[in-house]
């Protein structure tokens, strides 16, 4: 399992409080807090290490380009704009199945984990930002200037997603379907009794159209490389081969990295690491749960899948609490004697393919003193006892509060 420890960067102060610092990433890991606590801090940081360990095994780019000139500060956190968070004690350590990553003092470190490379599993890592909306105000996206890089990466994720619909697709919205004039570059959404541009839909289809294209066609092209594979022999001569050139201290970086171009042009990405920015923003709670059910499905098409999220929204980890339950249900009704039917059933409170098991799922809390919590748990369900429900629950003092004062008032003028 990867983990990473994060201390001094951006407002992040003392980190994660228990296991040392490191923080575990499962399938399902979910970031919550008040605005500029650190969530996408984390995970644009989480999105560039897990970047670098994929492009070290594969061969795109040797350990100099990270240890170089402050190459891994300067350039590659500043893709995400990150770079001028790093304080003179930044400490970063990154526990990945292939590498690990160290960053402390100023200096970025990198040490090949050998014996675990075979275990690799190439993943498909998209980072899904919260400003894209840009793309969905206006007609004709990919004429858009001047936008973030992360954004770019996006949108270009966003045409290949649209321009491989070959039919009206099903939004998770109101029974509307998505639709692209390949031609023009102009989306729709259809309605029973209506369609409009997607730039003069409601703020809930553009926030929530990009994430589901991107994200439903990333899953079905990693579920199409992983159909086309090559033989489990092959797959196993290959790693074997990778581990040997990486660990023969014979040969130069050079001749390494011509050798794995080679090998990784068989490579095919084999799992799908989503992390999204809010994918509430705009949207009904009720919607919520619905896109949030399809990020689930996404993660457990393969076990190596993983999902990571930051939510300043408390139905999104009520609706979690719902997939960690279920999953529960579904194991006791799976040696029931009615398993058919109570399978109906608990398909119409939230989709099988939703389910996730309580220890393939964690919720970190970003508190506003820079340290890192986890949300602690019963039985295997998020507590309500967090920052979001804690919000709400001082909006019911306040009002129960104004209710007194009423009745004060009321006494004393009759």
């Amino acid at each position: 399992m990867t983990t990473i420890k994060i201390k001094n960067l951006g407002p992040i102060k003392s980190g994660f409080e228990t296991n040392d610092g490191f923080m575990e990433l499962r399938k399902v890991t979910i970031f919550i807090g008040n605005q500029g606590s650190g969530k996408s801090t984390i995970t644009k940081l989480i999105a560039t290490l897990t970047w670098l360990e994929k492009s070290l095994i594969r061969g795109n780019l040797q350990v100099k380009d990270l240890t170089t000139y402050n190459r891994f500060k300067n350039k590659h956190c500043g893709y995400q704009n990150i770079s001028n968070y790093f304080r003179e004690d930044t400490e970063i350590i990154y526990k990945g199945v292939a590498y690990t990553f160290t960053y402390k003092d100023g200096n970025f470190g990198v040490e090949p984990c050998f014996e675990n490379q075979n275990q690799y599993i190439v993943p498909k890592i998209m980072y899904i930002p919260a400003e894209r909306n840009l793309i969905s105000v206006v007609d004709k996206p990919d004429k858009l200037k001047f936008l973030p890089k992360t954004l770019i990466t996006f949108l270009d994720e966003y045409i290949n997603a649209a321009n491989a619909i070959r039919e009206p697709l099903r939004l998770p919205i109101h029974e509307t379907d998505f639709e692209w004039d390949k031609w023009n570059k102009i989306a729709h959404i259809k309605g029973k009794d209506y369609k409009v541009r997607l730039s003069e839909a409601s703020s809930g289809f553009q926030s929530v159209v990009p994430l589901y294209l991107v994200s439903k066609n990333l899953a079905a092209s990693i579920h199409a490389d992983r159909e086309n594979e090559l033989s489990l022999e092959e797959e196993k001569r290959l790693k074997a081969e990778i581990t040997k050139i990486l660990s023969n201290p014979k040969l130069s970086e050079e001749v390494k990295k011509n050798a794995l171009e080679v090998l990784s042009n068989q490579f095919r990405n084999a799992r799908f690491i989503n992390i999204v920015e809010e994918p509430e923003q705009n949207l009904y709670p009720a919607t919520q749960k619905a896109i949030l059910f399809e990020l689930l499905k996404f993660a457990n098409q393969y076990p190596e899948n993983q999902l990571m999220i930051t939510t300043h929204s408390p139905y999104i980890i009520n609706y979690l609490t719902l997939a960690i339950k279920g999953a529960g249900v579904l194991e006791k009704i799976k040696v029931s004697a009615k398993e058919s039917v109570l399978k109906v059933q608990l398909e119409a409170i939230l989709p099988i393919e939703s389910c996730i098991a309580g220890e393939n799922a964690l919720v970190y809390e970003l508190m506003e003193d820079g340290s890192i919590k986890t949300l602690s748990t019963y039985k295997g369900l998020p507590s309500d006892d967090n920052f979001l429900n804690q919000i709400l629950a001082e909006g019911n003092d306040l009002f129960a509060n104004l209710l007194e004062i009423e009745a004060k008032a009321h006494s004393l003028i009759y």
